[in-house]
């Protein structure tokens, strides 16, 4: 069980709006979480969302000190805030069952990872660098990485205060590191992994069984943290070899496909996530400028929202979204910065009822694929708007 504060937010009563993007598109209604007329500051960037359509996300008051929260647009509830144990907070993730799951950095120094305010950490290090990315499924699961004792590096899951090792860097393992991490129902957990010979890769772990979802001894240059749905089914970006183009891809392990790729209107991406329809959601940036939150390789048909677009009174200026922004409702949990200066956490609700909302390319050959934007080349060098490395 977690401790919940209520806050009584007047204003962040979810007032909806509708808009239908084109006429071929999906109509969309958004609803306001919270934003910087409540009493908060500054949002991050991340916010996830459950299937029962509440969001998480962390936030600066007004009044000073942080906390994170859920919302649903009709009232906003406090998890953690930093007038006791905690100074600051990463970003969180939430199950089914209104659980959240939060990295926090303590008072006392160290860093912990937390399922409440009053609950005992699941993992707890006095070296903040040595607890890694986390998230959680819809049965309350979490998954998360750490650096063990002589530095061994492990993915484990907490289940019912349990710790289990799923995948480490003992002198038997193929792994020399571990970064981003998703976890789907049926406790499959995917990661992403640097290998002791070299190259890169995602990987998905069941019952002690691996999967190699895509690696770099082929078609990619570089391979970004995975999202999972139920079916195993994991949404991951990569930049191909000889820095040829980048895209959004889905593969089981046996059938790539492609989503979406810079060759033509497109010139990066972010953030991949999948749900159980199939629908793959991630942020696109625009050649020659503007960026959204897309479903397919058509920014108009495909939009959820981009720059320019009209929200709560204003304009879109900015957007981030994560690979927990999506559930399987087709529902979008968003981070909106607007023309008139307030930032916010939004959601945006499809009313598209199909299986998938894009129409993707079945196992095609990567190597086959004539795909431009050199520029990835230069974006690679950066850790910035595209998440690619330094």
């Amino acid at each position: 069980m977690i401790a919940i504060k209520r806050l009584s937010v007047a204003t962040a009563v979810g007032l909806a709006l509708s808009l239908l993007v084109n006429s071929e598109a999906f109509a969309f209604t958004y609803t306001k979480i919270a934003d910087s007329n409540d009493l908060f500051s500054k949002f991050g960037f991340y916010p996830a969302i459950n299937n029962e359509g509440t969001v998480t996300f962390s936030a600066d008051l007004d009044a000073g000190g942080s906390g994170i929260y859920i919302g649903s647009g009709e009232n906003t509830s406090l998890i953690a805030d930093s007038s006791g144990q905690f100074s600051s907070f990463f970003t969180p993730a939430i199950a089914d069952t209104g659980i959240v799951a939060f990295k926090a950095a303590l008072d006392e120094g160290g860093v912990g990872i937390y399922t409440g305010e009053n609950t005992a950490p699941i993992a707890y290090s006095r070296v903040p660098a040595a607890l890694g990315d986390l998230a959680i499924n819809s049965k309350g699961i979490v998954t998360f990485s750490q650096i063990l004792d002589q530095g061994v590096r492990a993915v484990l899951t907490n289940n019912d205060g349990i710790n289990t090792t799923i995948a480490d860097t003992s002198d038997t393992s193929p792994y020399s590191r571990f970064e981003g991490i998703a976890i789907n129902s049926a406790g499959t957990v995917a990661f992403t992994a640097e290998l002791k010979d070299r190259g890169r890769g995602i990987y998905s772990v069941n019952g002690g069984n691996t999967t190699t979802i895509a690696d770099t001894n082929g078609d990619f240059d570089f391979l970004f943290n995975p999202a999972i749905n139920n079916a195993g089914t994991v949404a991951f970006k990569g930049v191909l070899d000889k820095l040829a183009g980048e895209g959004i891809y889905t593969s089981d392990g046996q059938t790539l496909t492609k989503i979406a790729d810079n060759s033509s209107v497109f010139d990066f991406f972010e953030n991949p996530a999948i749900n159980e329809r199939g629908t793959v959601a991630f942020k696109g940036v625009l050649k020659g400028g503007g960026l959204g939150i897309y479903t397919g390789a058509n920014p108009e048909t495909d939009k959820v929202i981009a720059l320019g677009d009209s929200l709560f009174g204003s304009t879109v200026t900015d957007l981030y979204f994560s690979n927990r922004g999506l559930n399987d409702k087709n529902q979008f949990a968003f981070y909106a910065k607007l023309a008139d200066g307030r930032t916010g956490v939004f959601r945006a609700d499809s009313d598209h009822q199909e299986p998938t909302t894009s129409v993707p390319e079945p196992g095609f050959a990567l190597g086959l694929l004539t795909v431009g934007a050199l520029g990835t080349v230069l974006r690679r060098k950066r850790d910035c708007r595209g998440g690619l490395p330094k």
